[in-house]
């Protein structure tokens, strides 16, 4: 498992690239509420190119939200996948709602799916059993952040990485122990501050302690997602 800065993942035994929380469209609401970006999706786009490039991999794996309208199609949706030369499998986030009308590669239901030692989820459903059986388990949906402040207290917002395992409670609901890892959003307008307890794993207390690290491997130290 390689991690690369870019908010990916690489996966040699299987040659796939695997990324979260794309969000297309989101640049559109922010407009709406008078918040003025410019669009993002052409440089996602040159991002996965360059990262599929750069390990040679054939398959994309998505971990949910496509989109960020939950309702409507983002215009640039069919431009964004089109001609992407790779095998694109993705888990259906809570966001991408209708999605499987809207694009013409795989969508896996949000109970996710598991491809060898590997289960991929997007987070904000129950993983199905069968995901569960994995060694390790990648999910997006938390979008985890990290802000600093310097001396004069202007902040600084880097995407990290938690990696964790299953809680004794996890461990006994599941038979096993999984490792778990997750993803930052690799739409860098959606990162969140990492801390509130969402999707069931987490609200149930069945994930233990997350390591937080940035993305050049800087560890941070322990997180607890299940504070009071």
């Amino acid at each position: 498992m390689k991690v690369d800065r870019d908010r990916a993942i690489y996966l040699e035994d299987i040659n796939s690239l695997v990324i979260a929380d794309l969000h297309i469209g989101y640049e559109d609401e922010l407009r709406e509420r008078g918040i003025i970006v410019p669009s993002i999706w052409r440089s996602m786009k040159r991002r996965i190119i360059t990262l599929m490039e750069r390990y040679g991999a054939e398959q994309l794996i998505i971990l949910g939200d496509v989109k960020h309208s939950i309702l409507r199609t983002p215009r640039e949706l069919s431009m964004f996948f089109q001609d992407l030369p790779y095998a694109i499998t993705a888990v259906k986030g809570n966001h991408d709602g209708g999605i499987e009308d809207m694009v013409d590669f795989e969508i896996k239901p949000a109970t996710g799916f598991r491809m060898g030692k590997y289960g991929f989820i997007h987070g904000h459903s129950w993983p199905g059993e069968g995901v569960m059986t994995a060694d390790i388990l990648f999910m997006g949906h938390i979008h985890p952040e990290m802000e600093f402040f310097d001396s004069v207290s202007k902040s600084t917002k880097m995407p990290c990485l938690l990696r964790g395992n299953l809680s004794d409670r996890g461990v006994e609901k599941y038979g096993k122990n999984v490792k778990i890892v997750v993803l930052p959003a690799f739409n860098p307008l959606v990162g969140a501050a990492i801390g509130k307890p969402i999707g069931p794993l987490f609200r149930n207390k069945l994930v233990g302690e997350m390591e937080v690290y940035l993305l050049n491997s800087t560890y941070l130290g322990k997180y607890s997602m299940n504070q009071p």
